[in-house]
């Protein structure tokens, strides 16, 4: 590119010859940015501007252009470079830089006013698909309320269904607790008679159970009166312990006086010597003075007297021996046991019958073993009125009877529960020793149904009186001629009387003839 040329000899000025330094400082700038392409490049507008200011006219041919750097004869003004008044060299475009330059800028703005336009078109559309995608998610939104909403809405309804459901249990639940209510206090006013029936009845029982303890203790002092009075009596023999102190009183010293008072206080039963205080002093009678019991419950007397009659049979000299006041006595004391259980209401732990004491040589096992039933029944009966067991003695019988009909118990007639002392309860089940022996070595003395059958002691009746009421009813001289056609002995006739009794209540509740 460069201007038309004025002249082919370029005139140099008087202030090019100052400038030769920066031209050749320019030159070989420029050679060195040919040599070394990656080296940073000199502007060659800079180079022409440094040309142009350095340059007051035109350059010579030897000089670089400073528009193309090139050393040909076409030379470019400085001031066209700086006007821009230059074209191609060649002539292919006829366009000028400083036409290029204006259709640049024109084209520049064309650029940003199409640019701002295509700007404001997408911000447009920008905007449109923004508020697309606003209508999209509010629309999303409705739809997620609007099923929000209908969910809401149904469990609003449920939950109303279920208040009002639960606002008609709750009145029902109302009415039952009104109703329970009512009940309670129609069960409290009842409770409340009852109460106070119960404690009238409670004070009218006691006072029947006083009244009834009364009639008791009453009878039983008719009985023990009259029937089967029991008093304890002084016996005549002295004490061995007294004589020998009055024959021998100088003799013995305080160590034999002492031994001879223990000894004194001390009995042998059964092979031992137990403690007793009254070492046979005194005896308790049943029915009368005749009918003894020995005060400790010794009553070796009547199995010495049946093992030495069986020793040595004899006829009797004296119908009047120990063992008959002691069987007797016995005897009296069961019946009077059984009768005093039979007033008090209290069922015996043992059975035994009235005639278990009058057969004859009963053996010291079978004795022995009827003694002890004896003596736990009568514990028995002391225990159920509260008699001071520190009174009681498991071998003393008619002495813990006294103390069971004494005046002083004001227990006596009582009705109710009571405790037992198992210490007294124990020693009642101890069998001697010598008498379990015996029966080891007998054999024949094993407990048999004739011990505890209660049925010799009753008597006939004419006819059942606690037996349900036949259907067809049954002649009763046909019974009493059976029963009197019956033996009439003392043990057989009460054993048949017994057995014709049963077979009259067997027919009578069977209905046959």
């Amino acid at each position: 590119m460069a201007c038309p040329p004025e002249s082919d000899v370029r005139v140099v000025g008087p202030c090019e010859s100052g400038t030769e330094g920066s031209r050749a400082q320019a030159r070989a700038a420029s050679r060195q940015d040919q040599h070394c392409p990656g080296a940073v490049a000199v502007s060659p507008a800079t180079v022409m501007v440094e040309s142009v200011d350095d340059a007051e006219g035109l350059y010579v041919a030897v000089e670089r252009c400073p528009l193309c750097n090139t050393a040909r004869r076409r030379l470019t003004c400085a001031r066209c470079v700086r006007a821009g008044d230059f074209v191609y060299f060649d002539g292919k475009n006829p366009e000028r830089y400083a036409e290029k330059l204006e259709r640049l800028q024109k084209m520049k703005k064309e650029k940003e006013i199409l640019q701002q336009r295509v700007i404001k078109t997408m911000d447009k559309k920008v905007q449109a698909d923004q508020l697309k995608w606003k209508i999209m998610s509010c629309k999303m939104k409705i739809e997620q309320l609007k099923e929000a909403i209908c969910n809401g809405n149904e469990e609003v309804k449920s939950g109303k269904d279920l208040l009002l459901r639960s606002q008609e249990e709750g009145q029902r639940l109302q009415r039952r607790a009104s109703r329970h209510q009512e009940k309670r206090d129609k069960i409290e006013r009842h409770n409340r008679r009852l109460s106070e029936l119960l404690e009238k009845r409670n004070k009218e029982l006691q006072s029947r159970l006083e009244t009834l303890a009364e009639v008791r203790r009453g009878h039983i002092l008719e009985l023990t009166s009259y029937i089967f009075p029991t008093q304890e009596e002084k016996q005549g023999s002295r004490d061995p312990a007294e004589t020998a102190a009055a024959e021998y009183d100088f003799a013995l010293t305080s160590s034999t006086v002492s031994e001879l008072a223990e000894a004194r206080r001390t009995t042998y039963m059964s092979g031992r010597w137990i403690w007793d205080d009254q070492n046979g002093e005194t005896s308790i009678s049943i029915t009368g003075p005749h009918v003894t019991l020995p005060s400790n419950g010794d009553c070796s007397a009547y199995y010495n007297w049946v093992e030495e009659k069986s020793t040595n049979p004899g006829p009797e000299l004296d119908h009047i021996t120990p063992a008959h006041t002691i069987s007797a006595a016995l005897c009296y004391a069961t019946q009077l046991v059984n009768i005093l259980s039979h007033i008090l209401d209290v069922n015996l732990p043992k059975k035994l019958c009235n005639s278990e004491f009058c057969g004859d040589n009963l053996s010291r096992y079978r004795f022995t073993r009827a003694v002890n039933k004896l003596n736990t029944n009568v514990l028995h009966l002391c225990f159920s009125q509260h008699v001071d067991s520190e009174l009681l003695h498991p071998h003393h019988t008619l002495r813990n009877i006294m103390f069971l009909v004494s005046p002083e118990n004001k227990n006596l007639g009582r009705t109710g529960p009571f405790e037992v002392s198992a210490d007294l309860e124990d020693s009642m089940e101890f069998l001697e020793p010598e008498a379990s022996g015996a029966a080891e070595e007998s054999g024949n003395e094993a407990v048999t149904d004739e011990e505890t059958d209660l049925g010799t002691d009753w008597e006939t009746v004419p006819s059942p009186r606690f037996c349900d009421i036949p259907s067809q009813p049954m002649d009763l001289s046909q019974s009493t001629a059976m029963q009197v056609s019956q033996p009439a002995g003392n043990a057989g006739g009460m054993i048949s009387s017994a057995a014709a009794s049963v077979t009259s209540w067997f027919r009578a509740y069977t209905g046959q003839r």
